[in-house]
């Protein structure tokens, strides 16, 4: 019957006598499904017979004042009582007991199998907290150099400080008195470890909130711990546990519970010199759950936004059992969270989880598909210019109410509004299909939206005297000839923003004469005065971003660089030198300027930080005139250089690689060049030139491909109408 035994409780785990005072003890032994094994032998042995005698039937005797360990033998397995006896004469001496030599059983026990020689000891746990008279087994550890388990060793166990904790040859260390001790375990090879033992007088707690419900039939195991040491596990063995009515719940002496029959009984559970109660409730049987919405549905939650769920356990009768416990929980809480006291789920992130509730009893379980729509939509631009038939893809994400990214939109249907001036795809591809404005819009699934203002207009703009002052027409660079007026102001200068859906543009209309900075959407609409001084502004360029332009102004006596935002009137200056400072252009990353400056005596081209710091010259006024710089796409600068060959001027466009200074022409020196303007890609060239030689010029526009050996074709013009100023669109 003995290999049978799993475990083996000695109880009272813990027992005071007077000298001379005799009690009994109880061992019980349990098989694996914890059932008692009610016909066993059991071998009773005392580790200190100085302190305290055991018989064959249990019966304690306490010797002398001291503590010594009981125990009661089934087999291998085993159980222990401290004995504590107090009131009589101390033992033959006041020292710490003397070790006992370990048998090679309890020598070795506690050991994890492992081959090879020791090199080190260690105790497990390394640190040992207890409540006085509480007790615990300490396990010695025989590592190798690498931390793996060698072979078991034999160890002795000493106190340093037996009068606040003892311990036994088995390494049971029993807790006496308030304060820190050591306990130390040695081998006979002359390994060594030690652990500090802390004795704390600290309250227990049940770790399960009460009441705790049950079923009948079902079981459930009560722990106590000890929340200001960590919480810790107090082992149940070392407590007594008792119902105030067993016919509602049973309690073992490891603290399972049982319950019996529906109604209310409280676990008490005392030791250590203190008690705690917990309510265990035993309800009527569950039969299934009756829960709302109904479980096959799809939840529907937006991000931030609630939804309350139902759910009641209902007996075989189909009659609620308010008292059955449920039990609540969410898949994915990156997603969704739940609150229980009020059956409310709070979206928290796009995405798909499920909502689980249990009741008690096998298979009762209803779980629902939740989906968390974000809050709102945010799409990768809100204003996009597009030429005819070019392509745009929008992509979109989910944001929060703080505006920070959840995660890729998906599900959205995109509308147009004017389909006949942009269409779009389910995917959110926007084509050009006609001159015009129009909107698209992404609706997800929640019902939020997002829209793009979509400008569909020429992609190239030219400064015309054709109805007198110089203003500004568009056309398509595949079709130059057919231009058409976009604003009626007196204009030049102009420049598209890096989407394409607003040019800059100089004016004369809007300031009594002056020249001023505005900006318009792509259409001509919306014409706003940007600049607000009373000298002369112009020649801006937008940053990448399109929310502030750089241009040039006379408002401090000299032409220095500015800065100011689209949608403001706060202008930063930065430029300094009592030098002409024109022409400025923005890199494609927003991080560096290139402008023409006369402070070395000649026009050339200079760079600086998007601050205005670290203004350095790019060109030298050696190599000749270096004017009109302009990024593109791919970070690379193009400008245009003037140079005298034998008195004669000879122009050409030529494009640098910022890091390297490496230079490659994109045109011929046939032309002499006043102006131009290339593509973000460097592949095509608007070239103004004087068509007049001698007398006043007359200046007309050529589109030609980059490279030397490139075809002019010249903008088609009438009698004396001049051209100045092309821009293509990015």
């Amino acid at each position: 019957m003995a290999q049978n035994v799993a475990e083996v409780q000695v109880a009272p785990p813990t027992l005071t006598l007077r000298a001379g005072e005799r009690s009994g003890l109880l061992a019980t032994a349990f098989d694996r499904a914890g059932n008692v094994i009610p016909t066993v032998r059991v071998l009773w042995s005392s580790n200190n017979m100085l302190v305290a005698r055991v018989d064959n039937n249990g019966n304690v005797t306490g010797i002398a004042n001291g503590v010594a360990i009981i125990e009661g033998r089934v087999g291998s397995r085993k159980g222990s009582a401290v004995i504590q006896v107090v009131g009589g004469a101390p033992p033959a001496t006041q020292q710490a007991p003397p070790l006992v030599t370990p048998s090679s059983d309890a020598a070795l026990s506690g050991q994890p199998a492992g081959s090879g020689v020791a090199t080190v000891l260690r105790i497990e746990p390394p640190t040992l907290y207890l409540l006085p008279s509480e007790n615990v087994r300490a396990s010695p550890r025989a590592l190798k150099d690498d931390g793996s388990p060698a072979a078991p060793v034999a160890v002795t166990w000493k106190s340093f400080r037996p009068d606040i904790a003892n311990v036994d040859a088995n390494g049971v260390v029993v807790a006496l008195a308030l304060g820190q001790a050591t306990v130390q375990v040695s081998s006979s090879s002359g390994l060594t470890a030690t652990a500090p033992v802390v004795v704390q007088q600290a309250d227990f707690a049940i770790q399960e909130r009460g009441p705790i419900g049950l079923g009948p039939g079902e079981l459930d195991t009560v722990h106590v711990v000890v929340p200001t040491q960590g919480g810790r596990l107090v082992s149940p063995l070392a407590l007594q546990w008792t119902s105030s009515d067993p016919n509602v719940v049973r309690v073992s002496l490891a603290g399972v519970i049982t319950a019996v029959n529906p109604g209310t009984a409280t676990l008490a559970v005392s030791g250590l010199l203190q008690t705690k109660n917990v309510d265990v409730v035993v309800h009527r049987p569950v039969a299934l759950l009756a829960v709302r919405p109904r479980w096959q549905d799809e939840v529907l939650v937006p991000v931030q936004g609630t939804t309350k769920f139902e759910a009641q356990a209902l007996g075989t009768d189909r009659t609620p059992v308010p008292d059955a416990p449920l039990t609540w929980s969410v898949a994915d809480t990156s997603v969704a969270r739940f609150d229980p006291a009020t059956a409310t789920l709070t979206g928290v992130g796009a995405g798909k989880t499920q909502l689980v509730v249990k009741g008690p009893g096998q298979g009762l379980s209803v779980s629902w598909n939740v989906r968390v729509l974000a809050g709102a939509v945010r799409l990768s631009v809100t204003r996009i210019g597009l030429p005819l038939g070019r392509r745009f893809a929008v992509t979109a994400s989910y944001i929060d109410d703080a505006g920070a990214v959840l995660g890729p939109a998906t599900g959205l249907t995109w509308a147009s509004e004017s389909p006949q001036v942009a269409s779009v795809s389910d995917d959110g591809t926007i084509t050009g299909l006609d001159h015009g404005h129009g909107r698209v819009t992404a609706t997800s699934p929640g019902g939020k939206t997002a829209t793009v203002n979509v400008f569909v207009q020429g992609d190239f703009v030219v400064a015309s005297s054709r109805s007198g002052p110089f203003q500004l027409y568009m056309g398509d660079r595949s079709n130059v000839a057919q231009l058409r007026r976009l604003v009626a102001d007196s204009a030049s200068d102009p420049a598209f923003s890096a989407d394409g859906s607003r040019i800059a543009f100089t004016s004369t209309t809007l300031h009594g004469g002056r020249h001023d900075v505005a900006v318009m959407d792509a259409d001509g609409g919306n014409v706003v005065r940007l600049a607000n001084s009373s000298g002369s502004d112009s020649h801006a360029a937008f940053t990448p971003d399109g929310n502030a332009v750089v241009f040039q102004s006379d408002r401090t006596g000299h032409s220095q660089l500015f800065m100011q935002p689209v949608t403001g009137s706060d202008a930063l200056q930065l430029t300094q030198e009592p030098t002409v400072n024109t022409l400025p252009t923005v890199s494609p990353d927003g991080e560096t300027i290139a402008f023409v400056s006369t402070r070395d005596g000649s026009a050339t081209v200079w760079l600086m930080a998007k601050d205005g710091s670290n203004q350095r010259p790019f060109t030298r006024a050696v190599s000749g005139k270096s004017t009109r710089p302009h990024f593109l796409r791919d970070g690379s600068l193009a400008y245009l250089l003037e140079t005298r060959v034998n008195g004669r001027v000879m122009t050409q466009v030529w494009k640098a690689d910022l890091p390297t200074g490496h230079v490659t022409p994109l045109t011929g020196t046939d032309l002499v060049i006043a102006d131009y303007d290339v593509t973000a890609t460097g592949d095509l060239l608007a070239l103004v030139v004087n068509a007049q030689a001698g007398g006043k010029p007359l200046y007309r526009v050529f589109i030609r491909p980059a490279g030397i050996a490139g075809t002019a074709v010249p903008v088609p013009s009438t009698g004396t109408e001049q051209m100045v100023t092309p821009t293509f669109m990015p």
